[in-house]
């Protein structure tokens, strides 16, 4: 008859206090704009001259994602935001003029 004894795995334990982070995606659409963005009270700016540009953004729960697009000459723009889960938040594509500047927010959730 074999005796033998369990022991309990602690590491499951110190996962309760790692805060996961999670990657949204900013992508604009543009020949020449600059985008301007704010996540976490953190602000960042971009300039785009052609094609497009993915920004990835970092989130641990509902957040808002605050932009502003600013054209640099008439043209489509498209921007697109995604969660961490791939689902689509916003997808626009709409016409700009030369200095058009449009701020919006965008509402992130975690569930």
């Amino acid at each position: 008859m074999a005796l033998s004894s369990c022991k309990k795995d602690n590491s499951l334990d110190s996962l309760s206090q790692v805060i996961l982070k999670r990657e949204g995606l900013l992508r604009v659409e543009c020949n020449k704009c600059e985008v301007n963005y704010q996540i976490n009270n953190k602000e960042y700016s971009v300039g785009i001259d052609k094609g497009s540009n993915d920004m990835a953004f970092y989130y641990s729960g509902d957040v808002d994602l605050k932009t502003e697009v600013v054209s640099k000459e008439d043209q489509k723009i498209r921007v697109l935001v995604m969660d961490s889960f791939g689902r689509i938040v916003s997808n626009e594509l709409n016409k700009w003029t030369e200095g058009e500047s449009r701020k919006q927010t965008f509402v992130i959730n975690i569930k």
